[in-house]
């Protein structure tokens, strides 16, 4: 599939005729552990505890030196035995590793968008959406989160499965929809986004598969290693989004307003990016050709959502700042070329993904929360993110500071 070729299908019932803003964010939080790995730490690692001639390891450290990811966030990396036992984590270390770790990454976020919403009180939410690929265990992590927060039990919400790198901006559509349902019936919506992504147990089980002979019985030597152990890693993000009757009397200010959202999958691309069940929790399958199927589709997407929305109809890329998922460097540069621009309008990706790795369903939404941080380029930004499926998300936001 050339990066000409119609790759997407956005259905045609989905077109808005306005641009007018419905719902609006009104905060953010990122929030990462507090120990970063750089390059050098992880390749240490990688020669400290197995051998150098090793297949694998020559495969994997070949990736690692072009990855261009200068650090990392890895829970517990240095003095996790999870990382350095004789066997992988079991499914139910990997869970537990999750709750213990993960919620107060997620719980902090959290209150970093409650903050950043003129203090608003975990109290007012009237709505959760939050999304992982690294858990299933239930009751959902979200739950554990707003008890923390003080979050109603009345309050409506959601936890998304299966959407992996794809899942901040699926949960952000999702919330904007559920924000336009509210104003429908006249009632108040604010709704609390929340992703966590605790990637680091399972890359300890890879990399220990890997030395084992096999990832999963389908191989020998270096069959089993895949880019995952160098390229993810740990964080959590949240953002609250209300509608107009939301914020009323709420003293909150606009960050970003949502013009549209809109979701697709590309045709017969089911098996390239998947995350297969194992005894040791989730493992990651990517094919090669992800790169290329994933940005092979962005014009048609883009040209899409800018007919939908009649006041960008005949935008170019180049008008818009972008917030494009840093699910790798081929990926960030692949959607640069295709796009035609410059790498100053990926300039928020490039360094999350330079500083942070992948985080998955994380990553899209730190990417836009350090965006509005920097100096204005262009008032409306184009998010994007990829995940299983393979499926491709799309946000229309205009900046509001």
């Amino acid at each position: 599939m050339g990066t000409t070729q119609s790759t997407t299908n956005f259905p045609e019932e989905n077109k808005q005729q306005t641009s007018e803003p419905t719902t609006t964010i009104t905060g953010l939080g990122t929030e990462w552990p507090s120990s970063l790995i750089t390059a050098e730490d992880f390749r240490s690692y990688i020669l400290t505890h197995y051998p150098a001639s090793a297949p694998w390891v020559q495969t994997l450290l070949k990736v690692h030196s072009r990855t261009e990811i200068a650090t990392r966030a890895l829970l517990g990396f240095e003095n996790n035995p999870k990382w350095h036992n004789t066997h992988p984590p079991t499914a139910r270390e990997v869970d537990a590793s999750f709750r213990q770790h993960g919620i107060p990454l997620a719980t902090t976020a959290a209150r970093k968008a409650l903050a950043d919403s003129n203090n608003l009180p975990g109290s007012a939410i009237t709505h959760m959406v939050s999304v992982t690929v690294t858990n299933a265990g239930a009751p959902g992590y979200d739950q554990a989160v707003a008890r923390a927060l003080g979050v109603p039990v009345s309050a409506e919400r959601f936890l998304l499965s299966g959407v992996g790198c794809a899942g901040g901006l699926a949960a952000l559509r999702l919330a904007s929809k559920l924000a336009c349902a509210a104003t429908a019936r006249g009632e108040a919506a604010r709704i609390l986004v929340l992703a966590c992504e605790v990637c680091s147990v399972f890359l300890a089980a890879e990399v220990f598969a890997a030395a084992a002979g096999s990832g999963d019985g389908e191989g020998e030597g270096d069959a089993g290693v895949g880019i995952g152990p160098v390229l993810f890693g740990d964080g959590a993000a949240a953002l609250v989004l209300c509608n107009a009757l939301g914020m009323a009397g709420m003293g909150m200010s606009g960050k970003y307003a949502v013009v549209d959202c809109r979701t697709s999958i590309t045709p017969d691309t089911h098996d390239v990016m998947a995350y297969g069940v194992t005894e040791h929790g989730f493992k990651l399958a990517l094919s090669r050709e992800v790169p290329r199927l994933a940005v092979g589709g962005l014009q048609e997407g883009f040209r899409a959502l800018m007919e939908a929305n009649a006041p960008f109809a005949g935008a170019q890329p180049d008008d818009f700042d972008w917030a494009v998922h840093p699910g790798g460097l081929a990926i960030l540069r692949g959607a640069q070329k295709v796009l035609g621009l410059e790498e100053e309008a990926l300039r928020a990706s490039y360094e999350v993904y330079r500083t942070r790795g992948n985080a998955s369903s994380v990553a899209v939404l730190a990417v836009l929360d350090l965006l509005r941080g920097l100096e204005m380029r262009r008032r409306e930004v184009v998010a994007v993110s990829f995940g299983p499926g393979l499926t491709t998300e799309m946000a229309l936001l205009k900046r509001l500071v």
